[in-house]
């Protein structure tokens, strides 16, 4: 038995916060190259990510994982990431949106809730099509995902250190008791900070309040998402949606925030025309 003065290593390294960091360590590596060098990998990368994100979907919607829906929406999701990847954008939004439209319809055959499987398109297969549009259709398709990436990731890891410093009062303890205002606006000031320092090391001439607000931008997003997956979860009464990733359970509790930052970057970029030369 350890003593007051003694660390108790067998208790840090079965911590959830000891694995959570051996995996970030591990992965982001892993996730900033694939990013870096884009083509058919990074497409390949994300459309591995569709399919673990629709089986914790349907895993949580209709308590089952290897429904129709999951096998619909998994061919739905291959089938328009591989048009993205081809530059047929409009295409694969079509494509996404009629594949949800089949399996709602073949749900709603075999009496159950139609409206999951439309849903679970807007929500996983659409953000994978826009990341893949962003990674490969602006001129500075690279920088801006690594800015989204820096984005949510400084929007994670500011909201978990200012929450832990300050505390505080909770912003909606029924349906997500650890977060705090002090963390989420923490998150937002580290996403702020981030981009605009990568507009001062990145090479597309940026200005930096720009990057700045888009970091703004992004990090509301990120906390959206955050309370989107976190009602769902609450609503069908699951605490993970996933256990395979030491510290972090599934996908989608790591990629919540990123689906919607994912969107909200492709709106900015579209309605707006925020192009730059790479």
């Amino acid at each position: 038995m350890a003593s007051a003065n003694q660390i108790d290593w067998r208790a840090v390294f079965a911590s959830k916060l000891f694995k959570r960091i051996i995996m970030i360590v591990l992965l982001a590596p892993i996730a900033l190259a694939i990013v870096w060098y884009g083509g058919r990998l990074f497409s390949a990368l994300i459309a591995f990510a569709s399919i673990m994100l629709i089986f914790e979907w349907t895993r949580i919607v209709e308590r089952t994982e290897f429904s129709t829906a999951f096998y619909v929406l998994s061919f739905t999701a291959i089938f328009s990431i591989f048009l993205a990847a081809g530059g047929f954008y409009e295409l694969a939004y079509g494509g996404a949106l009629l594949g949800g439209a089949v399996s709602a319809v073949s749900e709603k055959l075999k009496g159950r809730s139609s409206q999951w499987p439309l849903i679970g398109v807007l929500y996983l297969i659409i953000p994978c099509i826009a990341f893949v549009w962003i990674r490969n259709g602006p001129a500075a398709g690279r920088s801006l995902s690594l800015l989204l990436l820096i984005a949510v990731w400084a929007t994670d890891i500011g909201a978990y250190i200012f929450g832990k410093l300050i505390g505080g009062p909770r912003m909606a303890p029924s349906i997500s008791p650890g977060k705090t205002w002090a963390g989420t606006f923490g998150g937002i000031l580290t996403s702020m900070t981030g981009c605009a320092m990568f507009a001062l090391f990145a090479s597309d001439n940026w200005p930096v309040w720009i990057l700045a607000l888009i970091g703004i931008s992004l990090s509301i997003a990120t906390v959206v998402g955050d309370f989107a997956e976190s009602a769902l979860k609450r609503y069908f009464g699951i605490k993970d949606s996933g256990g395979y990733i030491p510290g972090h359970g599934g996908l989608l509790d790591r990629l919540d925030g990123m689906l919607f930052a994912t969107v909200a970057l492709a709106l900015v970029l579209y309605v707006y025309s925020f192009h730059v030369t790479g």
